[in-house]
């Protein structure tokens, strides 16, 4: 698919501005380091762990709260990869 990017294929020292949220930039580097892909969108990203699901990453969160609920669906699509892996 176009405009997908696995995290090895991009080095560490590149650190692309995913968010206007520092902590939402750092949270999705590391799930790019950790096997996630990330794909861009006009709007909003997309993180997808391959074969679970994908969640949506927000460029400019308005919301308090947009931190808080990401990390809340990245820890069930990862809580869904450990059932499907046991």
């Amino acid at each position: 698919e176009a405009g997908l990017v696995p995290a090895s294929s991009l080095g560490e020292s590149l650190m692309k501005r995913i968010s206007s949220n520092k902590d939402v930039n750092k949270l999705v580097h590391r799930l790019r380091r950790e096997g996630w892909v990330y794909q861009s969108g006009k709007k909003h990203g997309k993180a997808e762990l391959p074969g679970i699901g994908k969640v949506i990453i927000p460029k400019s969160p308005s919301d308090r709260k947009a931190l808080l609920n990401l990390t809340r669906d990245i820890r069930h699509l990862e809580q869904q990869r450990c059932w499907n892996n046991a």
